[in-house]
């Protein structure tokens, strides 16, 4: 066991290792259980040596409770500088495990819509408090944050962060493109002073993958030539969610939410985070602004009343998740429904349904509006005739021109002129030629009219409502056998369920593919590509970026994947496969039962509907028959 020095002397025995990364290693310690070191590897030690000894002395590690920021520096038995020790974050996992939804039924397998923004509310928090102690993150990306059961959240890597006490300033020498803000895209970070609005970009990145199912802002379809990546997206201040999409040229992956699923402050927030740098007044919002939305986002949720781990603005009238959920085929979140409840009884609300009365037909709508006012040819129908009788008189005239010219002057110029004469006669009398499109286009009107009016009226609509509510409690009564169909069908597809569990639990963001890194993994997840299975199951040639070559790589490891997996026909039917099936037979009885609740309520408003029609016939009927008998008079 090695042993290493406090600065006050003592020796700590180094436990076994936590984790590693590129720059060392977290070991426990024997002698301090709540605390990890962090031990350097060989030549990374030296460069983070005084900006470790500057974050011990200011004692940060009592300023903020969202890091683990170093407490102690640690030596080696020769005195050298090889590390620190920090405040132990156990219990804690990635923030990436949490807002994948596919990581998410693994890692946080009871996380619903509310844990996510109480997680999203505590980054925000825990941002805010290193700001407020002359921090600047730098380097913000997932790999850094921890969340834990419960939603708090835990930084790490606090000795990547830049730090400037005294007037000095100690850098941050890393970052990921993914997260990085675009007017930092390509930059040498060892000559960068980083800012806070700076890692307010990467801040709303990681917001919106926490409430948009893990999602990056700039991952997207583009609609132009070629291909876009995501750092060029970011650099060219392409928001693929953007409503400025004639600009963005971008339009999101399918099976998303809309920008506006969790109100119209944190759409404009988004938009203002994401806005090209030259467009931004003011900055971004700060991780201080976000906190503020995002708790009164989170005070005015309401519960849907369908699937309780689904939750929305209340000012919404109906819940997106379950229309997301349907228009996908499978469940985001955790289901919160009672499987072994009591089926409800609904006897009653059948009988209800039943027994109601038949509406009787709608009567004549012409006999029920009854005699109009009387009415009057429109001036251009009286017009018309006008120039008819006119016309008459005048064709009178040179009738008798056309006679006299026949018998005392010239045959053929009486008879030319009896002709045209006609001709013209003729055509002013043809009133009805003149008003024939309004005619008939007012019947059409009256036609459609009439038929919305009858099906409301009559027992058209009532009718039809009522065998919709029955095919419910048809449904409702079917879904114990259906629910004991797909038990039995698991069960018979257990060597399937196993191989698609291992096949789940290869997960892309964790795997080694060639020419497959970190901007890849991210498209590949938003559009909704997690784990080896996802690409059995899909074409990966639908994601942008990913041609034939690409798509072969990943069908290449996943077929990998698929030569590991053994078959184990002693292990029962995987618990979970059984649970979905459960919860998904408890969330249909549940909204069948609700919309049937509704039920009679629903057909006695149609009922009282119709009677009102029958009563008083609506304007739009009547404005239609009015516009009919105008146009028949016009036409007499």
């Amino acid at each position: 066991m090695t042993t290493v020095v406090s600065s006050d002397g003592r020796r700590l025995s180094l436990g076994k290792v936590i984790g590693k990364g590129g720059e060392g290693a977290v070991h426990h310690i024997a002698e301090a259980p709540e605390l990890a070191a962090k031990i350097y590897n060989p030549g990374k030690a030296r460069e983070r040596r005084d900006k470790v000894t500057a974050m011990v002395a200011s004692s940060l590690h009592r300023q903020s409770d969202y890091v683990a920021f170093p407490v102690d520096i640690l030596k080696s038995s020769s005195g050298e500088f090889i590390g620190f020790t920090m405040k132990k974050v156990a219990g804690y996992k990635s923030v990436h495990d949490l807002y994948g939804p596919g990581s998410r039924k693994v890692e946080f397998p009871t996380a619903d819509l509310k844990f996510l923004l109480r997680s999203a509310i505590n980054l925000a928090s825990a941002v805010a408090s290193i700001h407020s102690i002359g921090c600047v993150i730098g380097d913000i990306n997932h790999s850094g944050i921890l969340v834990s059961s419960k939603a708090t959240v835990s930084l790490i890597d606090s000795d990547s962060f830049q730090y400037r006490p005294a007037g000095l300033t100690y850098r941050c020498l890393v970052g990921v493109a993914e997260y990085t803000p675009p007017e930092l895209q390509g930059a040498l970070f060892e000559k960068v002073d980083r800012t806070p609005n700076h890692d307010n970009f990467g801040l709303a990145v990681l917001l919106f993958q926490l409430l948009f199912l893990g999602r990056h802002p700039f991952a997207g379809k583009y609609l132009g030539k070629g291909d876009m990546d995501i750092k060029t997206a970011i650099k060219e201040g392409r928001f693929a969610y953007s409503s400025r999409k004639a600009e963005t040229m971008m339009e999101p992956p399918p099976f998303v939410p809309a920008l506006g699923d969790y109100g119209e402050d944190i759409r404009r927030a988004f938009e203002e985070a994401f806005m090209p740098p030259n467009r931004q007044l003011g900055g971004r919002p700060s991780a201080t602004s976000w906190l503020g939305l995002l708790k009164a986002v989170e005070g005015n949720l309401t519960t849907c009343s369908a699937d309780k781990s689904h939750a929305y603005p209340r000012q919404f009238g109906g819940c997106p998740w379950c229309k997301l959920e349907r228009t996908m085929g499978r469940s985001l979140f955790p289901a919160q429904f009672s499987p072994g409840a009591p089926i409800m009884d609904i006897g009653q609300l059948l009988t209800a349904i039943k027994t109601m009365p038949t509406l009787p037909r709608a009567p004549d709508p012409e006999g029920l509006i009854g005699p109009l006012p009387a009415l009057n040819r429109s001036p251009a129908a009286k017009q018309a005739r006008q120039e008819r009788n006119a016309a008459v008189a005048a064709g009178i005239v040179a009738a008798g021109v056309a006679f006299y010219l026949m018998s005392a002057v010239s045959g053929f110029w009486g008879v030319a002129l009896l002709i045209g004469v006609g001709i013209v006669a003729i055509r002013s009398m043809d009133t009805k030629g003149r008003f024939a499109t309004e005619l008939n286009s007012a019947r059409s009107g009256w036609e459609e009219q009439r038929k919305i009016w009858e099906s409301k009226a009559g027992p058209e609509t009532f009718e039809s409502r009522r065998s919709h509510y029955l095919a419910l409690a048809a449904a409702h009564g079917n879904l114990p056998q259906k629910e004991r169909e797909r038990l039995a069908v698991l069960d018979q597809k257990k060597r399937q369920l196993q191989l698609e569990k291992h096949m789940e639990s290869h997960r892309i963001d964790r795997a080694k593919i060639p020419r497959v890194g970190q901007g890849r993994k991210a498209t590949l997840a938003s559009y909704g590509f997690e784990n080896a299975w996802d690409v059995q199951q899909r074409s990966v040639t639908g994601v942008p970026g990913f041609g034939p070559s690409l798509a072969g790589d990943m069908e290449k490891w996943a077929r990998t994947v698929e030569r590991k997996f053994v078959f184990n026909a002693s292990i029962p039917t995987d618990p979970a496969a059984v649970q979905a099936v459960k919860n998904d037979i408890a969330k249909q009885r549940a909204e069948i039962e609700r919309e049937l609740t509704k039920a009679p309520a629903d057909l006695k408003q149609l009922a009282d509907n119709a009677s009102t029609l029958k009563a008083k016939p609506p304007q739009p009927l009547v404005d239609a028959y009015t516009r009919l008998k105008q146009a028949e008079l016009d036409v007499s």
